[in-house]
């Protein structure tokens, strides 16, 4: 599964949260236990029982400087099923204009949750759609994911198709190439210059995810205490209801998921009006999707 950070990486936004005192403390003097631990070849792979799959909603704010970033439209929206005991996962996307039923407020586009009712009422909302008992949020928005692609030294990501938008900024050739905090963002907030609009941003937003869990395991595996790094730049630019131990818990089993064992998909649908307002009408096919999900933590 993925790490804080790394989740974050995949929504192309960030939320600025103060960690207690003493947490950045406990995450330096744990390195040590690290690279014994990894000197030694043990499992990082925390106490989970894995009774059952393990569900994180990473969410991406589209707040602008001066807002609150808690309380306005999801820019990004993606459930991560986990399997610990499989060493596999699944990312599921879901399109920002879905026109789903948020508890208490009727049927609207699943962004305005947040801003009805703030992260928590976005995870009853895909709790609902889903079926699923998400475990924790992970809330992020635009400026806080250029600072942390730059703070790990640009990410390295297969751009699967040029793209030219003046919209989001994206200017990108096709192929592997290793991207700054700005065209990260740009490439996960482009929907204008892609095959498929939202499913596509979607979708390339899950790509970002992929190549960030990449990254880590190969850093991970030349130096074991640049995990702490990883996890110390996220646990400052991001909002959730974890504390910092849990985090490092969920980085080190980051570590035992290869990128090419977890599924990136979108849920499918299609485009339509309610009001005069354009919305996604989500597919029945997206109901196998989410009961593949609550059986193992997999789809795909």
């Amino acid at each position: 599964m993925a790490s804080a950070l790394v989740l974050c990486l995949s929504t192309g936004a960030l939320s600025v949260g103060l960690h207690p005192p003493g947490a950045t403390e406990r995450a330096f003097a744990a390195v040590d236990a690290i690279e014994v631990r990894a000197a030694h070849g043990a499992s990082f792979v925390p106490a989970l029982d894995g009774a059952r799959p393990l569900f994180i909603l990473a969410l991406g704010s589209d707040a602008r400087p001066g807002q609150v970033v808690a309380r306005q439209r999801a820019d990004s929206i993606h459930l991560i099923g986990v399997n610990p005991a499989r060493h596999r996962a699944t990312i599921l996307g879901i399109p920002r204009d879905s026109f789903v039923a948020i508890p208490g407020y009727g049927s609207r586009k699943i962004n305005n949750a947040m801003v009805l009712g703030g992260p928590e009422l976005m995870v009853r909302t895909v709790e609902a759609l889903a079926g699923v008992r998400i475990d924790f949020y992970l809330l992020t928005s635009f400026k806080g994911l250029e600072r942390m692609v730059d703070a790990i030294g640009g990410l390295t990501v297969d751009v699967p198709y040029a793209m030219n938008d003046s919209f989001s900024h994206a200017s990108l050739r096709a192929g592997p190439q290793r991207l700054r905090g700005w065209q990260a963002l740009a490439l996960a907030r482009n929907r204008h210059d892609t095959p498929n609009g939202d499913f596509s941003r979607s979708l390339n937003q899950g790509r970002l995810l992929l190549s960030a869990l990449a990254q880590l395991r190969r850093e991970f595996e030349e130096s074991p205490g640049r995990l702490l790094s990883w996890l110390v730049i996220g646990w400052r630019n991001i909002k959730t209801d974890l504390d910092f131990d849990t985090i490092l818990e969920l980085g080190m089993t980051a570590t035992q998921v290869p990128a090419t064992a977890v599924n990136n998909l979108v849920v499918p649908g299609s485009s339509g009006f309610v009001g005069g307002a354009s919305v996604v009408f989500l597919s029945p096919g997206g109901a196998g999707l989410y009961a593949d999900m609550r059986s193992d933590g997999l789809a795909g």
